[in-house]
This record gives structure tokens, C-alpha cells and sequence, in this order.
């Protein structure tokens, strides 16, 4: 039995060693050999599936010159790289945060956020070049390779170790988050690649190295509470700064022939939403508003909250309970209840017809299974303004009594707006002025008021409070 055991073990070996063998092709953006259990075509798949989950949760920024400006910018760099076949894509994503990401397949995304920070077309493609390479390096491919080679490592242990088997899929979950982050090398990689594509575009490849003063920056000023989303998953831009101005000085690059493109880039964010746009929701306290869908919500007292496109969300302070209020499909309440309690696994109970605040409504409480054990909540369907609203809250089973008069109380809270200073609300806007004489930062503050401070003023168009704006700069101006 031993030696069949020990038989058995090396076959498995043998395999798994196999599958490394003949899963890694040569990659010609980076030289190597990378380990693939994923085809091109299932890359692409993921990276389409993935881009409809992110456009819809996320949502796209609503302005077509600025999106087509983005793509053209994306598709010439992502031309002129080693995988120009793929079916490339680049959006703007409607989102305040400073961040840039790519999904495998192609898929490349800009927040406004960043855009908002950066101050030329040649910064721009070097964050496209960055999120570009990260594709063309295969990186998500080759983590999501190794995810799948450490769990079928983990099932050989589980048939060898039963005892194992509790574990495993919390093993892989952390594995899952574990790989599929970037390392230290795949960003060094990324930015390497990202330079290559700029010059092959003719882009002022140094203009890399001031994005990341500018993420720096971004950091520094919010004293390191408000990290941009970017460096969550990427190294310190003070040692990527010293590896692009080293790689730089081994590239030869006649900078003479390359473009900046500011007056153009800057052109382009004229009128561009900045910060958060209370016209998607917005909080004051724990009470949400949606100007364009004149509603008000009170989440309970202490509760940390959430807007997303999609859905807007309470937790508790011990993050045990949850209250989401979103927009059904149904054009009644009674449809919209009869179809969330009939679903598989909800066992309804309590279910009534009523007015919240007069409006037309039907509400139940439910039991549900799930991994951690029962689940109770309270499901209310309120028609409102032509439109269904769903109110999904829900904790353990044990704890439902804790939380059932604040989860009651929330859900009567919901009522109309009328007060027009919130009906009215206006987004900040980014306006781009041409200053007609040298002029001080400060003084520029003065003359061209902001709705934001000055240091963020002085951030976004990357000089220093104390610096000055020469005449027929064009500078960004934060309005209302």
C-alpha cells in the first residue's frame, strides 16, 4: 500500500509537471517563456464578460469626444504592440478616484479621476502604456495560470490529507487574491513596456515619470488616508520614478521628435465632471438624496455607507447587517415582491400590502441559506415616480432581533424630495482658462476662484502653491 501511495504521489508529479512544461509560450513583449492554462480566445472572453459587470456597476463617463480622444490614443499605442490583434478597448469610467486598470482580452480603463490629475496627452499615454503592457505581458493570464495549477495542488493534498478538505476553499479564495495582484515585477514590466510603446508613438516617454510625482502628490495631500486607487495595487511611485528615469537614460530617444500634447489634453477636460456628481446621489450625514430621482433615504445612525451605480448601501458598524436599496425591473411592487420571494431557497413570511409615506408598497420577511449558515431580512417594494424600489436588508438569524427596529425604522424613512436647493444640486466642473500675463498661483486663485482649495488647485495642474502660470498657459479652474 505505501509503495502504491508513493507511486501514485509521483505520477501526480509527473503530471503536474507536465502541464507547467507544455502550458509556457514564448511571450515576445517581454522575452520570456509564461506559464498559460488559458487560450487567447478564453482571454478575451473573461476580459468581455468582466467589461460588462465593470461598464454596468461602475458606469461610463458621458462624453463621447472625451472617449473617443481616449480610444484613439489607446488603439494607435495598442497597434504598435505585440499583440495588435486582440480587440482592444478603452473607456472612461464615471469615477472621482485616481485609477487605471486592464482586464485580460484588452480591456483598458481610465477613471476620470485620473484624468482630472493629469495635465498632458503624453501622461495619458503613459498610463495607457502601463495598462497596455500589463496585457501584452500577460500578467493576469499567467496569475490566473498559477491560481489554477495552486488548486489543483490543493486537491492533490486534500486526497492525500482529508483532514485538509475544511480548508480548501478558503485556501483558494486567499490564493485567488494572492496572484491575481500584480507583483513588484509585473509592475516594473508594465512600466518598461509602457515607455517602449511611448516612444513607438512618439510620445515624450519622461512624462511617465511625472505621473507618478503626481500620485505621490495625491497621497501626500490627503496625508496618506486617501490612497490613490492606483497605488492599492501598485508598488511606491518613488522607486518606480528612479526605475523609469534609469531605464530612460538606456534608451536611446531623440526627444526632439517627440510630442507632449498639453494644450490639446487640456481642451479636452474642459467642462469635465470633477470630484463626486451629486447628480448620481449624494449623502449628507446618513441621508441619501437622488436629485434626479427625487427620493430621500435615512440609513440608521452610525451605519457606514456606500453609492455605487447600481445600488446604494448601509453597514452596520460591526459589518453584520446590511440595507441595499436599489431599482427593480417591475413596473409594480406586487411584481417585484412576488418575484423576489418565489425565487429557489427564499422562504417568505410576513408578507403585506402597504402605503410607506403614500406610496403603493409590499414587504416580507425571508429566510435564506448561505455559507456562514441562515440568513433573516425584510424585503419592501415601494413604486414611487414610475419606478420600483427594492429595500434588501438582512443579518444572521440570531442577530435579526438586534437589528429589526433600525432596519424598520430605515425602511419607512423613504419619501420624495421637494426641496429644490437638492433638486437643483450641480455637479463641479473643470474649467480651462488661458491666462493672458504671467501670474502667481495664489494670484490665479484669486482672479479665477475655485470651489476647491487652492492645494488642490495646485495639484491638478501639478505646480507648487507658491509657483507661477506663464501668459497663454491654459490652467485648470474647479466651477460650479
Amino acid at each position: 500500500m505505501y509503495r502504491n501511495l508513493k507511486l501514485y504521489i509521483a505520477i501526480i508529479l509527473i503530471s503536474f509537471t507536465a502541464v507547467q512544461i507544455n502550458s509556457c509560450a514564448f511571450n515576445p513583449a517581454t522575452g520570456e517563456r509564461n506559464l498559460s492554462l488559458i487560450s487567447e480566445s478564453q482571454e478575451i472572453q473573461m476580459g468581455k464578460e468582466a467589461d460588462q459587470q465593470i461598464t454596468a456597476s461602475m458606469g461610463i463617463y458621458n462624453n463621447t469626444q472625451l472617449g473617443s480622444y481616449v480610444e484613439r490614443l489607446g488603439k494607435e499605442m495598442a497597434a504598435k504592440s505585440e499583440r495588435p490583434n486582440l480587440p482592444w478597448t478603452f473607456r472612461v469610467i464615471d469615477d472621482p478616484v485616481v485609477n487605471a486598470f486592464a482586464l485580460p482580452g484588452g480591456y483598458i480603463y481610465v477613471t476620470r479621476g485620473i484624468l482630472s490629475h493629469l495635465q498632458n496627452e503624453a501622461e495619458l499615454t503613459g498610463v495607457l502604456g502601463h495598462e497596455i503592457g500589463h496585457v501584452t505581458a500577460k500578467h493576469s493570464v499567467t496569475r490566473i495560470s498559477e491560481q489554477q495549477l495552486t488548486q489543483i495542488g490543493l486537491g492533490v493534498a486534500v486526497v492525500l490529507k482529508p483532514e485538509l478538505q475544511q480548508y480548501s476553499q478558503f485556501a483558494q479564495l486567499g490564493l485567488g487574491l494572492l496572484f491575481l495582484k500584480f507583483s513588484r515585477d509585473d509592475e516594473k514590466q508594465a512600466d518598461e513596456l509602457g515607455l517602449r510603446y511611448m516612444v513607438r508613438t512618439n510620445d515624450d516617454p519622461r512624462q511617465m515619470a511625472s505621473v507618478m510625482k503626481m500620485l505621490q502628490r495625491v497621497s501626500q495631500q490627503s496625508g496618506g488616508s486617501a490612497i490613490p486607487q492606483w497605488l492599492s495595487t501598485h508598488p511606491d511611485p518613488a522607486n518606480r520614478i528612479e526605475l523609469i528615469n534609469s531605464k530612460l537614460g538606456q534608451m536611446n530617444v531623440n526627444y526632439a521628435s517627440t510630442t507632449v500634447n498639453q494644450d490639446e489634453y487640456l481642451g479636452k477636460l474642459d467642462n469635465m465632471i470633477f470630484g463626486d456628481n451629486p447628480r448620481d446621489g449624494y449623502f449628507v450625514g446618513n441621508t441619501f438624496y437622488h436629485p434626479d430621482m427625487k427620493f430621500s433615504f435615512v440609513f440608521p445612525a452610525g451605519w457606514k455607507t456606500i453609492n455605487q451605480k447600481q445600488a446604494v448601501i448601509g453597514i452596520s458598524p460591526k459589518e453584520d447587517a446590511i440595507i441595499q436599496l436599489a431599482v427593480t425591473d417591475k413596473s409594480t411592487s406586487e411584481a417585484a415582491a412576488e418575484s423576489f420571494f418565489k425565487q429557489e431557497g427564499i422562504s417568505p413570511a410576513n408578507r403585506q400590502q402597504l402605503s410607506i409615506n403614500g406610496f403603493a408598497s409590499s414587504r416580507g420577511n425571508f429566510t435564506a441559506q448561505s455559507d456562514q449558515g441562515s440568513l433573516y431580512g425584510d424585503a419592501t417594494f415601494i413604486t414611487y415616480g414610475g419606478k420600483v424600489y427594492q429595500v434588501l436588508s438582512y443579518t444572521s438569524q440570531q442577530l435579526w432581533n438586534n437589528y429589526t427596529g433600525q432596519i424598520g425604522s430605515a425602511v419607512n424613512t423613504f419619501n420624495k424630495v421637494t426641496d429644490p436647493n437638492i433638486l437643483n444640486v450641480k455637479p463641479q466642473k473643470i474649467k480651462i482658462v488661458k491666462v493672458d500675463s504671467d501670474i502667481s498661483v495664489q494670484d490665479f486663485y484669486r482672479r479665477y476662484p475655485s470651489v476647491v482649495p487652492i492645494e488642490t488647485i495646485a495639484l491638478i495642474n501639478q505646480v507648487n502653491t507658491g509657483d507661477r502660470f506663464t501668459k497663454g498657459q491654459l490652467v485648470k479652474q474647479v466651477i460650479q
